[in-house]
């Protein structure tokens, strides 16, 4: 089902045009002027095929109307008359596919909008572009960045206008390093020119290019040839104090890394936590692998042409990564984890990613989301404000009992699965989920979204409610497994008369008291799941402990102070009940 099949049926449904518009989506309604019909519909053309491209559906109303929200096109408006009035409004000139469809007795004509080789304008000279649903203006400076982006321009390629004194001998022997580590032995053998001309940082005419001098020049050299180049790191033991620890220098990027990973690592809190098994695990306040990705991105995705430094703030309770420029053309915050990699500085990127320094392919902010995520941590935060990008990631070690069930339960490819993460992580502190509750959150549709809430299903995580289950996208809640594994990392309980709480009232009353060993048998759990359970249920009073042991899987516990208010829920459920009774579990 494409995009515009879907959106027409939730528009069916009810739901408003403004609603289900995207970045490659939109839709207009016909003006009763036939020349500002075709002004409205050059304008939103020249929206998309200046972003990523998309399609207008003309003959919707953004607000439904007694008739719904499908109001039509008129006869008077023609496809061919569409593709004329649309290449007459646009500089230059771009001629569009134009479809007729009807719908529920209804006609509408569907532009596409392809993505633009070049970017293109109005009839007065104004250039916009699509972010996220809106149509925002589009400067020059911005359309230089959108040229870097596909491929067309890349400042990181362009000679600097040094020559091989420019040089570090030190820097040279990092790179061959981290090539013979890459398994590229051959080239790490090279001479210095030989191994700069490989790998393209060193122009035809002997100079080398922004990107080597940035790798392997001396610091004083990109001082003076790349002055907006720098970074720096600042530690405060809380937000609001004094720094207690700063760094401020402009050395190569390679060292550059290791210098603000090492002053992140000397600081870091861990919190060593036991699986079944005997493992241990090991939850860092700040993971490296995500600290690390964070750094290198910002430092070779960054805005070279314009001023600031690459910027580090580091406290227990947040570190932020502050890079210059916007985040890449088409790149928001909204679309960063499915947006394909754009990047500005090409060669760059390539180059560190050769040197296994890069994820390739943007796959570095799918790192930083699992690495926190799989410690029990919120996502990151990513923020752009046009000037700056900054990335938030909270302190704190993580949750002890996700990042065990993580571990634990979940098997390899499902704990690696960043969407599946996603999903787990919102159903801590909201009782449900859905297909468009979690869209946004993986950033992707709704269909799409369902489709990830169905491998949920099936691998026994979640189960839909019984009142939605027919629906095409279902309201999903945890299944009993997965709270009792997930245990203190949920904020909520969802405890009923069919839940974990009845189970364990039922075998107490039956048997006087219950062991670590029998919730494990129960609900398969294990050892520190069956504990964080018990101590979930001690702190709301239902159960207490009756043997004079302090710990160990056999330890009994008894009814506490709240266990006869619990065990009264099911009756009066059942009187209410008389005609249906509950479904047995």
């Amino acid at each position: 089902m494409t995009e515009i099949e879907e959106a027409l049926i939730r528009l069916r449904a009810g739901e408003s045009a403004g609603a289900l518009e995207s970045n490659h989506l939109e839709f207009k309604q016909e003006d009763p002027s036939l020349k500002r019909t075709f002004e409205i519909l050059a304008d939103a053309v020249v929206c998309l095929a200046n972003a990523d491209g998309g399609q207008v559906v003309l003959g919707v109303r953004d607000v439904p109307g007694p008739q719904g929200s499908l109001q039509g096109v008129s006869s008077a408006v023609t496809p061919d008359l569409v593709v004329r009035g649309v290449f007459d409004r646009t500089r230059p000139p771009l001629s569009v596919p134009v479809d007729e469809t009807v719908k529920d007795g209804v006609r509408l004509l569907v532009i596409t909008a392809p993505r633009g080789a070049t970017f293109y304008a109005n009839a007065k000279g104004t250039a916009t572009r699509r972010v996220g649903t809106q149509c925002q203006p589009f400067p020059p400076q911005e359309q230089k960045q959108a040229l870097a982006s596909r491929g067309l321009y890349d400042w990181s390629a362009e000679t600097s206008g040094c020559n091989l004194t420019a040089i570090n001998p030190d820097e040279m022997a990092r790179v061959r390093r981290l090539l013979r580590g890459a398994g590229r032995d051959d080239a790490a053998k090279a001479d210095d020119v030989s191994l700069l001309r490989d790998l393209r940082l060193m122009t035809p005419d002997d100079k080398i290019t922004n990107a080597g001098l940035l790798l392997v020049g001396w610091e004083d050299m990109i001082r003076e040839s790349i002055a907006s180049y720098g970074y720096a790191y600042q530690y405060r033991p809380t937000p609001g104090s004094e720094a207690s620890s700063r760094l401020r220098e402009a050395k190569p990027i390679l060292t550059a890394v290791e210098r603000l990973l090492d002053a992140v690592e000397t600081r870091r809190a861990v919190h060593p936590i036991n699986t079944a098994g005997g493992v241990q695990l090991q939850l860092y306040d700040y993971p490296n692998s995500a600290v690390r990705e964070l750094v290198v991105n910002a430092l070779v995705h960054r805005d070279y042409q314009v001023d600031g430094s690459v910027d580090l703030e580091h406290s227990p309770e947040q570190l932020v990564v502050s890079s210059p420029g916007g985040l890449v053309f088409g790149v928001t915050p909204e679309n960063i984890l499915t947006h394909p990699s754009t990047p500005r500085n090409r060669l760059l990127l390539e180059t560190v990613t050769t040197l296994q320094v890069a994820e390739r392919t943007g796959q570095g902010v799918d790192r930083v989301y699992r690495e926190v995520l799989r410690m029990g941590k919120p996502p990151p935060d990513f923020r752009d404000d046009g000037m700056r990008v900054d990335v938030v990631l909270q302190g704190g070690t993580g949750n002890d009992s996700f990042a065990r069930f993580v571990s634990t339960d979940l098997d390899p490819v499902q704990g690696g699965d960043l969407e599946v993460l996603l999903g787990l992580s919102a159903l801590r502190g909201k009782r449900t989920l859905s297909a468009d509750s979690l869209a946004p959150r993986i950033q992707r549709s709704a269909s799409e979204a369902q489709t990830v809430l169905e491998r949920m299903v099936h691998a026994a995580l979640i189960e839909p409610s019984r009142r939605s289950a027919r629906r095409p996208f279902p309201t999903y809640s945890l299944t009993a497994s997965s709270l009792a594994g997930m245990g203190r990392a949920v904020t909520y309980h969802r405890r009923g008369s069919d839940g974990i709480d009845q189970k364990v009232i039922q075998h107490v009353n039956e048997y006087g008291h219950i062991t670590n060993q029998t919730l494990r048998r129960l609900f398969d759990l294990n050892v520190y799941q069956a504990r964080d359970l018990l101590k979930d249920m001690q702190t709301r009073e239902l159960l207490s402990k009756i043997d004079d042991k302090t710990a160990g899987p056999g330890v009994r516990y008894g009814p506490g102070s709240n266990f006869s208010a619990k065990t009264e829920e099911p009756k009066s459920t059942t009187r209410r009940s008389v005609h249906k009774p509950p479904t047995q579990k």
